[in-house]
């Protein structure tokens, strides 16, 4: 909820600057400083995801997308409608709700639509299962788009960044019991998990995968 949350204060923030016609430089140009950091960070984290790493917590990427997102919004409803690079480049924040809502009209882009929104906006739902001090095993799921969820293994990495191996198991269900056991070499996990595929069904998934990966 934390993503459409900021972006609709921002965006209802935006509409209320537009209609009283505000003029703050002050606060624009502060907010512009807090965009461009952001910008930053966004960046920073698009370049780690591509590598498989990231920084440390489960929500840290999408805390920074939307910030940045959301403070592009609020600019353009501080900023002058003016023919400019600038205002052309914070349309593209504006202008993205429009940009859905358009294509929910159109019947040939509407499940694209709505799974592109999803992906965007939506938090999804994110738990950690610790192995120990430095790995544990992540589980993801976004209603709609992913059935079951996806599990990662997480590392913990150098200060204030973290390694994420995708796809360490792809059972089917939804999980309702999980334990993990180091092997004796500490090298690898004994991963025991209890899902549920449908009401009154049930399967175990009882394996071993490499911490080194």
């Amino acid at each position: 909820m934390f993503t459409i949350t900021v972006l609709s204060i921002c965006f209802l923030a935006a509409i209320s600057c537009k209609i009283k016609k505000v003029k703050a430089p002050l606060i624009t140009g502060l907010i512009w400083y807090f965009h461009l950091a952001m910008c930053v960070f966004s960046i920073l984290c698009l370049i780690l995801l591509i590598s498989g790493y990231g920084f440390k917590g489960t929500y840290t990427e999408r805390v920074f997308f939307t910030l940045y997102a959301g403070s592009g919004v609020v600019l353009y409803g501080l900023t002058q409608q003016e023919v400019s690079g600038k205002w052309v480049y914070l349309c593209a924040f504006y202008g993205f709700p429009f940009a859905l809502a358009f294509g929910l009209l159109l019947p040939p882009l509407r499940t694209l639509t709505v799974i592109a929104g999803l992906g965007l906006l939506s938090d999804g739902e994110m738990k950690r299962y610790p192995i120990d001090d430095d790995f544990s095993l992540q589980a993801s799921s976004v209603d709609i788009i992913y059935r079951y969820p996806t599990y990662s293994l997480v590392q913990d990495k150098y200060w204030f960044f973290e390694k994420i191996s995708g796809d360490i198991v792809k059972p089917a269900g939804q999980l309702q019991a999980l334990r993990t056991e180091k092997t004796a070499g500490n090298d690898s996990v004994h991963l025991y998990m209890k899902l549920i595929n449908e009401p009154g069904v049930s399967s175990r998934v009882d394996t071993t995968f490499s911490l080194i990966q």
